[in-house]
């Protein structure tokens, strides 16, 4: 709390000057600061508004609390702007404490003056702790932090209403001064934002360098990637306080609102540069942590929905992508664990590449339950495609799946969870193996029984006889080839294994006792291709010994064959077989 009230009747220097300083919005780290520095160093340093305070009740305390918060706003790595304004709504405060406290003060002024004191003490405590954060952490409490902000704000507006209705000429004072210093800045901002854009020729460039063998194209799409992030963290959101409190109506910067247009038109141009980046070299983002860079286009509701997923269509670079969303945890450490875990992954599913793999973008982390971008599949999953395409040859789509297999057990990828819900359908029919690596992210974070809670299902129709072992068995490439061996029985059936049995308890004990699923004859879409070959390579897929098992290599020859056998005869029943199965 301030000292006792002396005497004062002259003040180091003009406190008019300092009522009109204000701090100007930039929209990224490097030109905020800058201007942070130009405005703010020449024309008061910290030291002198301490010094201007000294001597004056009320104020002093205040004025080394509006040091402090100065100095952190200039080592915050995120939200610049928000950061720059605070600090310039905090000299007013100050300006108009030392006013107030020059002359007689009634008790209710006294209140009024201790609580604006109190108001700096706790920014200042605020803005200190989120200049320690390193810009990793920042970035991943942007949101918290930006809360943070609007309530200082908010905390300091109301001070400043409060103190504002004891003076209101001063409120005209300080509005024109700080709008004739906002205008005359402008065009300093105009150019740095114009110093963003990424110009046509630029991508012109970068495709004929990456045509070439260079890394121009991967270079360029990353920096527009960090530049889009750095200017979505800049806008204020809709319902952010974009404007400043002058004891009355709420009044907007003309400033602050055009330097906003200009943000999104500098986030549009960039974003449409990226797109044609895009469609002319075919690279994928480079950043795979998305947040900020994916728009979801389908309304309110998921397009569908899995045991503990749901499916939502976004937009990404002028292209539909899915976003796979994994229900919340309400565990926070597991929930931090999580993300962690999949923003490593990342790193080894970015360099996946395979047409019957499906494409990871990356991930999205700032939007509650962790969001998994890939490619967009039209045509959904293979059961699904193969019911409204009733001639489609299933073996086909499943040699298909067999080949994106080999290629993961190849990469020393298990996949965990083969299904054909996992198996999904381009809009040019060609199949390609997803959700890879998610059940070992799941069973690791959770724990088997925390799994098989949290996705209300274990799979248990699908999984490989070892696997119901207990907690630490975890699935193998063996286990992948039982699991495919039931999905091939799913996708020429069209239903789920043991579709006689009602209850997975009553699958497990099947398991368990060696019974496999009965061999399906009925209907004629269904006989035609269950081949007498087909189903001993099943048989083979199955064996209890998990090394006994026939491998993912030897299943894609033999799927390839049949398909191309059954596929030319329709009528095998009474024709004489001519198909070989791999020993």
């Amino acid at each position: 709390m301030s000292p006792a009230q002396e005497p004062c009747t002259e003040l180091p220097f003009n406190r008019r000057y300092v009522s009109s300083l204000i701090i100007l919005p930039c929209p990224l780290g490097n030109s905020l600061m800058s201007v942070f520095n130009s405005i703010m160093s020449p024309a008061l340093g910290v030291l002198e508004i301490a010094g201007a305070a000294s001597g004056v009740p009320y104020a002093q305390g205040a004025g080394m609390a509006l040091q402090a918060i100065n100095t952190a706003c200039n080592q915050v790595a995120i939200h610049k702007r928000k950061s720059a304004q605070l600090a310039h709504r905090c000299t007013s405060l100050l300006n108009l404490i030392s006013d107030h406290a020059v002359g007689p003060a009634s008790d209710e002024m006294r209140s009024s003056l201790e609580d604006a004191e109190f108001v700096l003490y706790a920014v200042r405590d605020r803005i200190q702790k989120w200049s320690r954060y390193s810009k990793m952490k920042s970035f991943f409490k942007s949101s918290q932090i930006e809360n943070d902000l609007d309530r200082c704000q908010n905390d300091v507006n109301a001070a400043l209403e409060r103190l504002h209705v004891k003076n209101p000429l001063s409120v005209m004072i300080m509005q024109k001064q700080s709008m004739d210093l906002m205008k005359t800045n402008q065009d300093r901002i105009e150019e740095k934002l114009a110093q963003l854009m990424i110009s046509p020729q630029q991508v012109l460039d970068a495709v004929q360098r990456h045509n070439a063998g260079g890394q121009d194209a991967l270079d360029l799409m990353r920096t527009g990637q960090e530049r889009l992030i750095q200017l979505h963290l800049q806008l204020p959101r809709k319902n952010s306080q974009d404007h400043m409190l002058f004891g009355g109506p709420t009044v907007e910067s003309p400033s602050s609102s055009r330097s906003s247009s200009l943000e999104v038109t500098v986030q549009t141009q960039i974003q449409s540069a990226l797109t044609d980046l895009r469609r002319l070299t075919n690279i994928p983002p480079t950043l795979k942590v998305l947040n900020n860079q994916v728009k979801k286009v389908c309304g309110s509701t998921p397009i569908c929905s899995g045991t503990y997923s749901d499916i939502w269509l976004g937009e990404m670079l002028g292209e539909k992508v899915a976003l796979k969303t994994l229900r919340s945890i309400t565990d926070p450490t597991k929930a931090r664990r999580m993300t962690k875990r999949y923003e490593h992954e990342m790193n080894v599913w970015a360099k996946l590449k395979h047409d019957n793999i499906l494409t990871i973008y990356g991930v999205i982390t700032n939007l509650g339950p962790i969001h998994i971008v890939s490619t967009w599949q039209e045509n959904g999953n293979v059961l699904e495609y193969r019911i409204k395409n009733p001639d489609v040859n299933p073996l086909t789509l499943l040699a298909q799946a067999a080949k994106g297999i080999e290629y993961l057990h190849g990469s020393n990828i298990v996949h965990g969870n083969l299904k054909c819900n996992n198996m999904l359908v381009s809009s040019e029919g060609v199949v390609c193996i997803g959700d890879f690596g998610h059940t070992q992210v799941l069973d690791e974070v959770l724990g088997r029984e925390g799994f098989t809670a949290y996705t209300g299902s274990s799979n248990v129709r699908w999984n490989a006889p070892e696997l119901l072992g207990g907690d630490d068995v975890k699935p193998t490439k063996a286990s992948d080839v039982f699991a495919f061996g039931m999905s091939i029985l799913e996708l020429v059936t069209k239903q789920a294994p043991y579709s006689h049995r009602k209850r997975d308890l009553t699958v497990i004990m099947d398991i368990s006792d060696g019974r496999l699923p009965l061999r399906p004859t009925e209907p004629e879409d269904v006989s035609r291709w269950m081949h007498d070959e087909l189903w001993e390579v099943l048989n083979k897929c199955w064996y209890l010994m998990a090394q006994e098992r026939m491998n993912i290599g030897e299943i894609k020859i033999c799927l390839e064959r049949l398909a191309s056998y059954l596929g030319n005869h329709p009528n095998w029943q009474t024709e004489e077989v001519d198909v070989e199965i791999v020993q």
